[in-house]
């Protein structure tokens, strides 16, 4: 039996009719018309997590390992302010989030009456599309409700991009009527994707101007797996000498170009004047490399294309000439096709020849020697989760087992969630999900172990070293007497106990050798419960091996 509440009964029927069957509930009496209905219907798989912000994240790591929307629903009032990170996330990251909100009557908001606050459009330019839901009284009004469903749904994936959308349900009491037997035949409305490719005559403009350039770059921002560009990159390179330089978060393979950040943030003025492209080509989300950035920004571009399916303008670079609204599989293909014109290969040899000098890092025991020795050891085709701050950026500086899918919250860069996106992840894979994560943003996200839902197949890294570690390696933050206390927020907190209660087998590290000895368990897939490893470092250790390692690195080039 359903909810009796109309308006409950078509977001069902037409979530449904659209595919979208996964939904994260969190509790609360005014969604639960909602949260009874979605359970008593067995076409869809329902996820119950508490803590709303954490919901969010869970819901986006959903997506990513079912690569289709997600909804997530809560209650009226502050718990869907709480979702507002992840709905950032997910419209930085073109993640398709449905956001279901149950709201009280209208009548009642700014009333002074409990759990109530001005919800519709509350996430503003951070969903594609938000809704606000009339409670059908009559024909014409559930004309209304039907049609703001469907726009909503069908705002998740259009314009060639995903978005998050909203949808705002006002319920008025009774909420705890469940006489309905069946949902209702809603009325389904579709949209096809259009096929994003230029015309014959604007491929051909841009196929002479590439011909025109010798120094050649494409630059590869976040990409999911799976996306399907890394045969025509290469044989871009190949063919057209083309410099491609691949962000770690591309989920690339790592190319004789692969170390560019450490090159980047070591080089001289000389070798820079070499390495300078006429022509760059960008496609993708967010690049982590600041050394990138700030390379191309002060570079005398002669032109900048950004290839963007959904038209928006995105001037990372500040040198942007061109946005090229395209599938980017296909533009590139038509420029790897053509004919080789006899172009110049210096640029790419003398990327790859300083490149070739950058050597991985050899440290001592530390978080860089933990992360090293972790990801080395992943096992061929895992799904791996990196944490914001110091673990993406530790990541950049090793090669990676063949196959590894990688996922970030890269999106806002933001230090929440990561922890729930990769529990909400492991939940509905079938394969072994590795987090590497540091203290802060473990501890920040506590809540996401509180949940029925842990998978025996998550396996977790932590550095410890008592505070956010990456604050350190900020040249003239040390100069701050507030550094340590108020800005690294040094503790001296464990999450043995913690994760323990929650079910999962704890192994501590404090010196090399016990972390060989336990990495060989973490990388272990079989068990009936999820792993954790806590290595314990200093962030002053960790410091003084990230500037030995740039410190070699530019000796060694003197």
């Amino acid at each position: 039996m359903y909810s009796d509440k109309k308006s409950v009964l078509l977001l069902l029927a037409l979530l449904k009719a659209h595919g979208v069957t996964s939904v994260v509930l969190s509790p609360g009496s005014r969604n639960s018309p909602l949260i009874h209905s979605f359970v008593a219907d067995g076409d869809f798989t329902c996820y119950s997590v508490v803590d709303e912000r954490s919901a969010g994240f869970f819901a986006l790591g959903v997506i990513m390992a079912q690569r289709k929307p997600v909804a997530v629903c809560c209650t009226s009032g502050t718990a869907a302010l709480n979702l507002g990170p992840a709905v950032a996330e997910a419209y930085y990251q073109q993640l398709p989030l449905l956001v279901i909100t149950a709201d009280r009557p209208q009548a009642w908001i700014g009333q002074m009456d409990g759990q109530t606050i001005p919800q519709a459009g509350m996430y503003g330019p951070l969903v594609r599309r938000s809704v606000q839901l009339p409670e059908v009284k009559d024909e014409e009004e559930e004309w209304h409700c039907n049609r703001l469903i469907n726009e909503a749904i069908l705002s998740l994936g259009c314009n060639g991009s995903s978005a998050p959308a909203h949808i705002n349900i006002p319920l008025s009491e009774p909420l705890f009527t469940f006489t309905a037997e069946e949902l209702p035949k809603a009325r389904v409305i579709r949209q096809p994707q259009p096929e994003l490719r230029l015309s014959a005559d604007q491929q051909e403009e841009y196929l002479d101007r590439f011909a025109g350039y010798s120094r050649k770059m494409v630059i590869v921002g976040q990409l999911p797996p799976g996306h399907g560009l890394t045969h025509v990159l290469q044989h871009l390179a190949e063919q057209q000498h083309v410099v491609v330089l691949a962000d770690r978060l591309a989920n690339l393979p790592a190319g004789p170009t692969a170390r560019y950040d450490a090159l980047l943030r070591t080089g001289n003025r000389e070798e820079e004047q070499e390495l300078v492209p006429e022509l760059v080509i960008t496609l993708g989300g967010h690049i982590t490399s600041k050394s990138l950035k700030q390379f191309i920004r002060k570079a005398p571009l002669r032109e900048l294309w950004h290839l963007s399916p959904s038209g928006e303008v995105t001037d990372t670079f500040r040198r942007l000439t061109d946005i090229v609204r395209c599938d980017p599989a296909h533009f590139l293909q038509r420029l790897a096709s053509m004919a080789p014109q006899g172009a110049c290969t210096q640029f790419l040899e003398s990327w790859k020849s300083h490149v070739a000098r950058i050597s991985a890092p050899e440290p001592a025991y530390s978080d860089l020697f933990a992360a090293k020795r972790f990801l080395e050891q992943l096992p061929v085709g895992a799904a791996l989760h990196l944490a914001n701050s110091s673990s993406v950026y530790l990541a950049q500086l090793f090669d990676l087992p063949a196959g590894v899918q990688l996922f970030c919250n890269r999106g806002t860069n933001g230090i929440e969630g990561s922890l729930s996106t990769a529990v909400g992840y492991a939940a509905v894979s079938e394969e072994p999900t590795f987090l590497l994560t540091g203290d802060l943003s473990f501890f920040y996200d506590m809540n996401s172990l509180w949940n029925q839902h842990l998978s025996p197949r998550l396996r977790i890294l932590l550095n410890n070293n008592g505070g956010g570690g990456i604050f350190h390696t900020l040249p003239g933050l040390d100069r701050s007497a507030t550094g340590d206390r108020y800005v690294a927020a040094a503790h001296t907190t464990e999450a043995r106990i913690w994760a323990e209660q929650m079910g999962f087998r704890v192994l501590t590290a404090h010196n090399e050798e016990e972390l060989e000895q336990h990495l060989p368990l973490l990388m272990n897939s079989e068990g009936d419960r999820p792993v954790l490893l806590e290595v314990f470092t200093s962030m002053e250790e960790n410091s003084r091996q990230i500037a030995t390692y740039y410190q070699q690195l530019k000796l060694n080039r003197i």
